[in-house]
């Protein structure tokens, strides 16, 4: 019986071995069905599909309402400024003012058009196509939002000059005129670089869904 001892002892290492790492693989598995659990119960974020279709249309919407203003106020420069050219109502400077803006403003129409007519023939109602038509819809009003800074730099130049010619032909204070025309402009640049910014972050996120 003693010859067999060792052997003994050395089966019932080998078992204790085999147990302990049995139960440490157990122990690992329980973890991992744990974290797996933890993983697919967490929350996740849905894009609300109805939600993004009324968005994507109540901006469309706005967005050629914007576009047909802009048309209206080119159309009325212009209609102003060859009354004045012809009746001699005006003056020089209200002349050169109402025609440079409404050329000015023909140009902002002509490159708005080229921006917003590409996504207005694709954009549908198709749920299919929500994601798609709003970030074609934010890359849009980037594009816009981008022209709109810059045309504040033609726009505030002569707008300034016009200030100045009058008061040098009525020769009166235009001080309060530069300010406020260069305020309003300022305030113009100021709201389209946030709607550009809030534009580009949602054009992001927009793109990790898609």
């Amino acid at each position: 019986m003693k010859k067999n001892e060792p052997l003994l002892t050395k089966d019932k290492n080998i078992s204790d071995t085999a147990d302990s790492d049995l139960t440490e693989t157990s122990a690992i598995d329980e973890q991992w069905n744990s974290l797996s659990q933890d993983w697919q119960s967490q929350p996740v974020a849905k894009t609300d599909i109805q939600a993004l279709l009324k968005q994507t249309k109540r901006r469309t919407v706005w967005a050629k309402t914007c576009f047909g203003l802009n048309i209206i106020a080119t159309v009325g420069l212009f209609i102003a400024f060859i009354y004045g050219l012809f009746e001699g109502e005006f003056g020089k400077p209200w002349n050169i003012y109402l025609g440079g803006g409404g050329f000015m403003s023909l140009i902002f129409v002509y490159y708005e058009m080229k921006i917003r007519a590409k996504t207005w023939s694709q954009i549908s109602d198709s749920p299919d196509k929500a994601i798609e038509n709003a970030i074609a819809g934010c890359e849009s009003s980037m594009k816009y939002m981008a022209l709109t800074k810059w045309s504040c730099l033609p726009f505030g130049i002569l707008a300034n000059w016009f200030v100045y010619s009058i008061g040098q032909a009525d020769n009166k204070p235009v001080l309060g005129a530069f300010i406020f025309i260069n305020v309003f402009l300022a305030i113009m640049y100021i709201i389209s670089e946030f709607i550009h910014r809030k534009r580009r972050l949602e054009f992001k996120e927009l793109n990790k869904k898609a």
